[in-house]
This record gives structure tokens, sequence and C-alpha cells, in this order.
């Protein structure tokens, strides 16, 4: 799943994500899934200077709507029982090798 962040609009966003798809296709083998776009936003940097979230600093602000919406869906999506394999598992071989080479 895939979130597509700081775009100008739902255009840019779904454009970034084809690129992105397209490559982790051809050189990954997953597939991803487009399931949000947080439009580029300047009351997330005002939010920050206030040390809050977006969504409580201003919950009305275009980043603010989209990551509320953005929630409410991950609310619904199933919880794995275990990794799916492909990207989950490289993910845990390029940390388990990180650790070793820290351990050196």
């Amino acid at each position: 799943k895939v979130v597509a962040n700081m775009v100008r609009d739902v255009r840019e966003g779904q454009e970034l994500f084809s690129k992105l798809s397209k490559v982790t296709g051809r050189f990954l083998d997953v597939a991803l899934e487009l399931v949000a776009t947080v439009p580029f936003d300047e009351n997330i940097r005002k939010a920050v200077r206030k040390q809050t979230a977006i969504v409580d600093a201003y919950p009305g602000s275009p980043a603010a709507v989209a990551i509320t919406q953005l929630a409410s869906k991950a609310l619904t999506w199933p919880i794995p029982a275990q990794p799916g394999g492909h990207l989950e598992f490289f993910i845990e071989q390029l940390v388990a090798e990180k650790a070793v080479g820290s351990q050196r």
C-alpha cells in the first residue's frame, strides 16, 4: 500500500504512483496499491512548529482531511497473520544484514 505525500493534486499522486509501480513491478516483483494522496499543505509546517499533529492543530486543512480519511480506511484493512513475502522478506533480510554488519 502506498501513500503519495506532498503532492499538488490527486493527478500528480497518481502519476507518481504509476512511475513507482512500474519500477517496483520490474525490479522487485511486487504489486503496489495507491491508497491515498496527501496534498502539500503549509499547515503541516505550522503544526510542526507547534509540536502538534496536523489533524489536531488544523483539522480542516487539506492534509489533515486526507490523513483522517486514510486513517479511516486503514482501520478496515485486515491484519495479516504473517508476512506476505516479497518486500516484507526483503526488508527483514536487509535489517538482519545491517544488524550483523554492525556487530563486526
